[in-house]
């Protein structure tokens, strides 16, 4: 048996830059893993693939699955798999989820049935499942450009006070990018990789951004609402991804718990964690 953590991640400023003739964006965003993980257990089977874990999902549609399905193609073999989940990171919340487990999936048959592939073989063929699996197949801080497969390092932040909130209703990612209006101000990410090095929670506070959040805040009020209390307790808050998830980073220990004791009598997907360039090569 082996067993993984399949982390989620947070977007410290996303721009969406403009749609491409494929029909994906362009997009720039710097990304890091947060402390907040799924488990899931892998042992061999004869043939087939078999999930077990308390959620809701189409086989067909699931990460894990379509992972599974593409090594097995890759590899031209059947990689018969049991994959027990437990599923800690709440689903379409814009936390990466669903592709953390993908990529735990590939690592772990990767190293059950001795395939051999290099981590940048499983980036490279793991584009086709999504465009977020080669960031999510590393633990770096990363400034993502193109589709989000273009990755760069971009240092070696940490920061330990964060609140993730999540409303417990998911979000279509899909939905959210056919209904962006683009313009044309870009976000200054140089600026924003410096900042994040330097602490500098000021300028953060001004200037990390989420292009997403105009139309997702205009669907789902509730959404702008927290984020604005959260900016009351002193907190640098921003919608991770398409949403629902709004995160906030905290400068002190008692800020973070005056927010996090507001929050804990109205939603149950309420994490205290810490988040950025921590956790080394935890998966291989």
């Amino acid at each position: 048996m082996i067993v993984k953590k399949a982390y989620g991640k947070i977007n410290l400023s996303l721009d969406v830059i403009n749609k491409r003739s494929d029909n994906y964006h362009n997009i720039g965003s710097i990304m890091a893993k947060i402390n907040l993980y799924d488990v899931l257990s892998f042992e061999k089977k004869d043939k087939g693939i078999e999930i077990i874990g308390d959620f809701d999902f189409n086989m067909e549609d699931n990460l894990i699955y379509k992972a599974y399905k593409l090594l097995m193609d890759k590899a031209g073999k059947d990689l018969g798999i049991r994959v027990e989940v437990e599923k800690n990171i709440p689903q379409a919340a814009g936390l990466a989820g669903g592709t953390a487990d993908g990529c735990a999936t590939l690592l772990a048959l990767n190293e059950l049935y001795s395939l051999n592939y290099s981590l940048l073989d499983l980036m490279k063929i793991s584009t086709s499942l999504g465009a977020d699996f080669p960031y999510m197949l590393n633990n770096k801080n990363m400034y993502a450009q193109g589709i989000g497969d273009v990755l760069e390092p971009c240092g070696d932040f940490f920061y330990t006070n964060i609140l993730i909130v999540n409303p417990s209703y998911g979000i279509s990612t899909p939905y959210v990018y056919n209904n962006l209006k683009l313009d044309n101000k870009r976000i200054d990410f140089h600026k924003l990789i410096d900042a994040l090095n330097n602490y500098d929670y000021d300028y953060l506070k001004a200037n990390l951004e989420n292009k997403m959040e105009s139309f997702v805040f205009s669907e789902y009020k509730d959404l702008m609402e927290i984020k604005n209390k959260l900016r009351e307790f002193k907190g640098i808050s921003l919608m991770s991804g398409s949403g629902p998830t709004i995160f906030s980073i905290f400068q002190n220990k008692d800020d973070l718990n005056r927010a996090y004791d507001f929050y804990k009598g109205t939603y149950k997907n309420l994490y205290k964690t810490c988040g950025g360039d921590f956790f080394g090569n935890l998966w291989f």
